[in-house]
Parts: structure tokens; sequence; C-alpha cells
């Protein structure tokens, strides 16, 4: 009879070798295509205290995985829905381990350097997806496993694919935006104002955010630190002064740019005082700061464009003016429409100068619709 030692351990190697094959099995099933025996293979060999330290494990668990998520049949993906982040996950930690076993000469690493950009890629696209599907918790955990696999980019082609630790916190900051969880939004938004994160959205969505808790203070503190960093940015211009004329306080705020003016005259500052002025009705004052931020920059296309829609919009005026004429006043509302004409003939010039610059669609469906009012039908072709 053998000693119960001998059969114990017989037992267990046994045991390892069964656990070992489930390695193979699962290797050897990718091979095949057979990914449901595949996936139930590398299941076990996961939870096995046996294989659950070897990094071969994670690494056939990492492929077998990759070979799901990016397989072209709708079928075989639908094997695991998370096969993106379990891809993940198994060459993080098939590094991990080899990294600490290896240190000096890693095994592993040559092998799963190529792979693990590969599903990092893979799930920092379904992180969008599933912000997109409004699963925000999902897309957080996916943004977060992507950072922790930061560490092994070796060859930076996560960071070539614009996967950086950066460009990662301010995916965060969008889906917690998207979320509606503002606590967290802000986190985040402070985090990327912190290192100087070069997106004005962040301003603009915080402002708007303090705007909507009716806390302008802190509205115009995010606008104040945009503007640093973005200072010809017209959404936080418009910002900060729709909380300067809810405040009643437009005269402060001219007084504030007058100055600014005087100390470094450029086109900007005379582009957001035209604009303050536009919002006050002092036309003529609108009209004439837009001028001068274009004798400084002719091409400067907010400035001709937002001269553009004041000079037709007069042109509009004039035309109400003739149409509310009763019928025996033909001759004064042929006056009307001659200066209507006049002045949208006059901003036509105008859009061009702004279209030329940025072709846009607005601009261009403005042009044709004013080349047509002025009977310019032939020109008006060009902007179709």
């Amino acid at each position: 009879m053998k000693p119960l030692l001998t059969i114990t351990l017989a037992a267990l190697s046994i045991i390892a070798v069964a656990q070992d094959n489930q390695v193979l099995n699962s290797i050897n099933y990718v091979k095949s295509k057979e990914f449901d025996k595949a996936k139930a293979a590398t299941d076990a060999a996961a939870e096995n205290e046996k294989t659950k330290s070897s990094p071969k494990m994670w690494k056939a668990r990492g492929d077998v995985y990759r070979a799901i998520y990016s397989d072209t049949s709708a079928k075989v993906r639908a094997i695991d829905e998370d096969a993106e982040e379990k891809a993940l996950k198994a060459y993080i930690n098939c590094l991990a381990i080899d990294l600490k076993e290896n240190a000096k000469d890693p095994i592993y690493k040559p092998d799963v350097k190529g792979p693990i950009v590969m599903a990092a890629n893979a799930t920092n696209r379904k992180a969008g997806r599933l912000g997109q599907a409004k699963q925000f918790e999902k897309a957080i955990a996916a943004y977060d496993l992507v950072e922790s696999a930061l560490i092994y980019d070796f060859d930076e082609g996560m960071k070539r694919n614009n996967i950086t630790k950066e460009k990662l916190i301010y995916n965060k900051f969008d889906m917690f935006f998207k979320a509606s969880d503002y606590a967290k939004m802000q986190e985040y938004a402070d985090k990327l104002i912190a290192i100087n994160y070069k997106d004005p959205k962040i301003y603009i969505i915080m402002a708007n955010s303090s705007i909507g808790a009716k806390d302008t203070v802190k509205a115009l503190s995010y606008i104040d630190k945009g503007k640093k960093m973005f200072d010809d940015n017209m959404d936080l211009v418009n910002l900060e002064i729709n909380i300067y004329l809810a405040q009643k306080r437009s005269a402060e705020l001219k007084d504030k740019l007058i100055a600014a003016i005087a100390a470094n005259d450029n086109e900007i500052l005379h582009a957001i005082l035209a604009n303050i002025y536009a919002k006050t009705n002092e036309v003529d004052k609108a009209e004439a700061e837009y001028m001068k931020a274009l004798e400084i920059k002719p091409d400067y296309e907010v400035a001709n464009f937002n001269l553009a829609v004041i000079i037709s919009n007069q042109g509009n005026e004039w035309s109400k003016k003739a149409g509310d004429l009763p019928p025996k006043e033909a001759a004064k509302a042929k006056e009307y429409d001659a200066k209507a004409i006049e002045y949208w003939k006059k901003s036509i010039t105008y859009f061009e100068k702004a279209y030329e610059v940025t072709p846009d669609k607005a601009t261009k469906q403005r042009l044709r619709q004013l080349l047509l009012k002025t009977g310019e039908t032939e020109k008006a072709d060009k902007y179709k």
C-alpha cells in the first residue's frame, strides 16, 4: 500500500496538470475558433488557486477575450459582453506578475506589450459607447481600467492613440457631466484646471452649471480662469456678458473693457465691447467697435460675421417698415425696400469675408438667402 503522503502529492500533481491543461485548452480552442469552450476553460483556470498567479494563464486569458471581442461575428462577440475589459485586465495581471517575478528579464513583456495596447484601445472605445448608451457607471469603470494599464504603455502605443492620463481625466469629467453627477463633475473639472488641460468646454460647462445652481460668483470664477487660457473664446465672453447684464452691471463691464483696450489695443477686445453694445441695443457703437476690430485684423471672422448680422438686421428692419405701410404709401414702401437692399448688400460683403475664413453651413445659408433677396440669383447658386 502506498503511503498517504505519496497519494496526496500525486493527487495534487494531477490537479495541477489538469489546470495547466485548462490553460492549454483555452489556447487551442481559440485556434479552432471554439470560443465558448475557450471562455469556459480560461474562466476555470482564472478561478483556480494553482493557475491564478500564473502569467502564462493571464496571457492566454487575454488572448481568448481579445479574440472574442475582435471577431467579426456578432454571435461570437455576444459570448461575453465584457470581453474588452476582461482581455485588458488579463494582460495587466500578466505583466504585473511577470515584471515582479522576472524583473530583470521579463518573459511575457515582449509578447504582451502589443496586445495590451489593442485591448486598451478597444476598452477606451467601448467606454465611449457605454456613455452614449447612458451606462455611466460601466463607462467610468472602463476608463479606470484603461488608466491602470498606462504604466504598461512601453512603446507609447496608447499615447499615440490619444490615451493619456490627462485625456482619461477629461473623458471621466465629460461622462460625469452626461450623468448629471455635478459633485464628481466639479472634482474632475478642478483636476483638469490644475493641470492646465486645454479645452474651453471645461470652463463653459462649469460656468453654466454654476449659473444653473444660481452661484454667479463661482460661474464668474470659472469664466475668468477660462478666459486667461482662451481669451478669444466667444462662448466664455458671452457667458460673462450675460451675467453682467443680468446683474445690471453693463456700464461696469463697458468701463472694464474700455480700460483694457487703452492698455492693450487689440481686435478681440473691440469685438467683445461691440458685442456688449449690441446686447444693450447701442447699434451704432457696436458697429463702430467691430470696424475698429477689422482695422486691426481684416480677416477676423468673429467681427466680420457679427458686423454682417448687425447690418443685415438693419436691412430686415427697413423691409418690415415697408411691409407695414398701407397700400397708398407705395412710393415710401419702395424707398424703404431700397434701403433694405442697400443694407443687405453691405452685409453680404462681411458675410463673404467671414465665410472665406470659416466656410460653415450657417454662414453659407445666410449668404444664399441675402443674395436671393437682392436679386443676385446666379451668385446665390454658388452657396447652394
